[in-house]
Parts: C-alpha cells; sequence; structure tokens
C-alpha cells in the first residue's frame, strides 16, 4: 500500500514512508530528468513546460497535504519566499500553488500583500458532510444488498491496520488508514472513479476531522464504526450498513460544532 521514497532533510538522505505525498514538507520523488530550482537565480536556465508543471505540481501537491492535515493552520501565513526554499523551488511553481488552492477555497490571497491558509468555513462542511453521507451511504446499501466474500475479506484486512494504529496512537498514520477504508467501499462497489468527486468534495471536511482527531478516544471509535459498517455488509443488511456509515460521516458535524466553540480562531 505504501511506498518508500529517498528525500533530502538538512543534508542528509532519509528514508520515508509515503501514501500520496511524503510527509516531510510532503515530499514525493523527483521526477526522472527534473532538476528544482533552489534559487531565483536559476529561473535563467531555460526549463521546458513539462519541467515547469512537474515543479507546480510538486508544491501544490506539498502545500495540499499540509494545509488538509492542519501541519499549517487555518490563518497562517503563506511565505512565498520560505516555502520556496523549504522545497527547494523557485518562488513561481508556489504563487501557482497558491493560485491553485485558493480556487479550492483553502487559500486567501490578498493581492499585493499576502496569502494565508482560508479558515473553515462551516457551512462547507456541512455541505460536505452532506454529500459524502448521501453518496457512502448508497455504495455500502448497494454492497450489503449482494455482500460478497472477497469484498468482506478486502475490507477486514484494511481494518487490521487500522487496528495496529490505534494501538499506537499514530494519528497520522491512522487518517491515511481512514481514506483508504473509505476508498475501498467506493472501488469495491465498482465506482472508482468516482473517489476523485467526493476527495474535490471534502477536502473542509477533513480539516475539521484532523483539527479533532488528537481528541482522546477518537482513533478508537472511528476504528469501531468502520467495523461496524463491514459486519453489516457481510450481514447483508443494506439498511443498517447504510445508516451506520451515514452516522459514522456525520459525526463531524457534531465536531463542528465543539471546535468552533474551543478554536474559533480557525473558523469563518
Amino acid at each position: 500500500m505504501h511506498t518508500a521514497c529517498l528525500i533530502s532533510k538538512n543534508g542528509k538522505n532519509w528514508l520515508d514512508r509515503c501514501g500520496c505525498w511524503c510527509l516531510a514538507y510532503g515530499h514525493r520523488p523527483q521526477a526522472k530528468g527534473v532538476e528544482m530550482a533552489a534559487n531565483e537565480d536559476d529561473e535563467d536556465v531555460v526549463v521546458d513546460a513539462s519541467v515547469r508543471r512537474s515543479r507546480a505540481e510538486f508544491v501544490f501537491e506539498a502545500l495540499l497535504k499540509a494545509i488538509v492535515r492542519v501541519d499549517r493552520r487555518p490563518g497562517d501565513l503563506l511565505l512565498k519566499d520560505d516555502i520556496a526554499r523549504e522545497l527547494g523551488v523557485s518562488r513561481q511553481p508556489v504563487t501557482d500553488a497558491i493560485n491553485r488552492l485558493a480556487g479550492l477555497g483553502l487559500v486567501t490571497v490578498i493581492p499585493q500583500v499576502n496569502s494565508y491558509v482560508s479558515r473553515i468555513s462551516p457551512a462547507d462542511v456541512i455541505e460536505s458532510s452532506f454529500l459524502r453521507s448521501a453518496v457512502e451511504a448508497q455504495i455500502v446499501h448497494e454492497l450489503a444488498s449482494h455482500p460478497k466474500s472477497a469484498v468482506v475479506t478486502a475490507l477486514r484486512n484494511q481494518l487490521l491496520e487500522q487496528v495496529q494504529l490505534v494501538a499506537a496512537g499514530d494519528v497520522d498514520g491512522f487518517h491515511d488508514a481512514d481514506d483508504a477504508f473509505h476508498r475501498m467501499l467506493v472501488e469495491l462497489a465498482g465506482l472508482p472513479g468516482l473517489w476523485d468527486q467526493i476527495a474535490a468534495a471534502r477536502l473542509h471536511l477533513v480539516r475539521v476531522r484532523r483539527l479533532g482527531l488528537p481528541r482522546p478516544g477518537r482513533l478508537a471509535i472511528s476504528y469501531a464504526e468502520h467495523s461496524m459498517v463491514v459486519d453489516e455488509i457481510e450481514a447483508g443488511r443494506p439498511r443498517k450498513a447504510a445508516n451506520t456509515i451515514a452516522h459514522h460521516i456525520r459525526y463531524n458535524e457534531g465536531e463542528l460544532r465543539r471546535l468552533q466553540k474551543d478554536l474559533p480562531q480557525y473558523f469563518l
């Protein structure tokens, strides 16, 4: 499920485990033949469009992960020079990435002044929760209507990873495993293309979930709810499966209200 890649940190090579992105600054393996500019002077070097796109995508993914995981918290300034230095690129890919993130509602840009991580919109979170619960409830309803042993086996194997992460208190690892579980449901239902639409709609919801995950006992509760969904699929109880996953997803709405009270500075 995970791959390994070599990244550079403080002049040393580190082997990091990664899923979509590596944890250290969101690094991922550099494309063959792509050399990242370390400073503005390197912009004099002629690079083709594919290299520029690779740089921009690299920075976009690194910042997206940092924002969604709330390593960069709502309201944090995004200083282009600092980001460029951290990621070993010039300013232009950073500017491009920030503009893309602004289009997703994750970054607020004040022209000629600065950019910062957007505060979370409660309305966006509620809409995301509603969409996800409706779609995923229908998906597990279909899976439970025609339960297959191969589907149940795949899901239970994924749950084994989750229980280990809960025991270790690995929040980042559980976050990745949680995503993998929900994505697996979509793929096992024969609708892999649907995941991209779900993922795009859930960005604000994920930020709320990440803010709430350090709450004591939350990892174990999430794991237990995932396990209940699989139990209902295996038992062939589509209505209960749908209700269980809808409750699981819409828990975040209650978490939103709690976080708005405890951490008001992160919300609009």
